[in-house]
Order: structure tokens, then sequence, then C-alpha cells
């Protein structure tokens, strides 16, 4: 069974941003945009504020804001993620919201999500939860774009993800062993980029492998 839909993670300020509404026109598509306190408009994968607001005036079908390091430990205490120099992080545009942490709350989550009207997405390194309040990435590698060498396996019918080292040279063998029967996601992140820049040429092989 193919995924629902994949998510390409990592969109940067040299992204085409025509070209990724012309591939989510073609195909179930979601972009994510990670961020960060500490890195946005410092790595290549984190391209901060500026390409956020672009992208909230694409009024794209599907778009999620990954949040990472102090931005996901803050949602972890209760709070409204601020970063230092452009205030509180907003989710104008986007429909999903991912907290990267260790140890997901899942109560947290999802009362930050709700308050920006979004549905929210948690990282986990083991097993799937069994909460059906937000939606589950299994990433084992937490990120780092290693296949794990086993996939976790869903035996409900709710939405989940998989993510670690998929691109599009093997996406049809992950999909395979996978063998899910349920809605589920793929995410990418390192497997679609060139010299760590995000590779739209990639995602679209993705896709045609795909579809």
């Amino acid at each position: 069974m193919n995924p629902s839909f994949v998510t390409f993670t990592g969109l940067d300020e040299c992204t085409d941003l025509d070209r990724i509404c012309d591939i989510a026109d073609r195909w179930p598509v979601e972009w994510a945009v990670l961020a960060s306190s500490s890195r946005d408009g410092k790595h290549n994968r984190y391209p901060g504020m500026d390409v956020r607001s672009l992208l909230e005036d694409l009024k794209l079908p599907a778009l999620s804001l990954h949040l990472c390091g102090q931005f996901a430990d803050a949602v972890m205490r209760g709070e409204e993620p601020q970063d230092a120099d452009a205030g509180y992080v907003k989710l104008f545009g986007f429909h999903r919201v991912q907290v990267n942490h260790r140890a997901p709350d899942v109560a947290l989550i999802k009362r930050y999500a709700d308050a920006w009207g979004v549905k929210g997405i948690a990282q986990t390194r083991g097993s799937f939860s069994p909460a059906h309040e937000i939606d589950w990435l299994a990433d084992r590698s937490g990120g780092n774009g290693i296949r794990p060498t086993s996939w976790p396996a869903e035996r409900s019918l709710r939405l989940v993800g998989y993510a670690g080292g998929i691109g599009p040279d093997n996406v049809r063998e992950v999909i395979a062993a996978i063998n899910r029967r349920g809605p589920y996601w793929l995410d990418m992140e390192s497997g679609v980029r060139t010299d760590d820049w995000l590779d739209l040429d990639k995602c679209e092989a993705v896709c045609r492998a795909i579809w």
C-alpha cells in the first residue's frame, strides 16, 4: 500500500518556491520547515523567519513546522516557543506542527497544536505510542537519516509516519518493508538533499517512484 502522502523536510533559502507549488499540485506532498532558536538562519536546513513568512503567503495544501532544540523544550514545559530576536514562533499557514523531543508529552503537544488550530505530531525513536490525540512519526535515527533495521508495526487504522534513510533510490523497497495496510506517510530529509540543500529533482524522483 502506497503512503497517503510524503513529507519533504528541510525547505531552505535556496528552495524554488514556485516549483514546490507545482510539485504539490501534481502529487500528495507535505512540505516541512525545520525551526530551531540556535540554528535558524545559520544552517542550510533552518531557513529562519523570512522563508517561513513567504510560505505563509503561498497557501500550500499541506505545510508543517518541525520544532527542534529549545523550541521543542519550550513546548515540553507547557510554554510558547520564543526566539530572542523574532519573538513567538507563529504557525500561520501551517497545517501540522511536529515536536522533535526525546520524551514527547502527548497532552502538551496537543495543547500547543490546538491553540493554533493545527494537528500535532510527535517524533518517536521507539515504537508507536497508543495515544491517538496526535500523529506519530517513527524516526529511530532522530533525524540523522539512518535507515532502521526494522520498521515499527502499527495495527490500528490511524495515520502514522515513518522516517529514516529514505530517498528516491530505495523508497519502493521501504514501502514493501513497511507493509502497512492502514494510512501512513513517509518523511524524508537527508535522502532528498544534495550538498545539504533540498534537491527538488530528488523530491520529484520520489514522487514518480511512488505514484
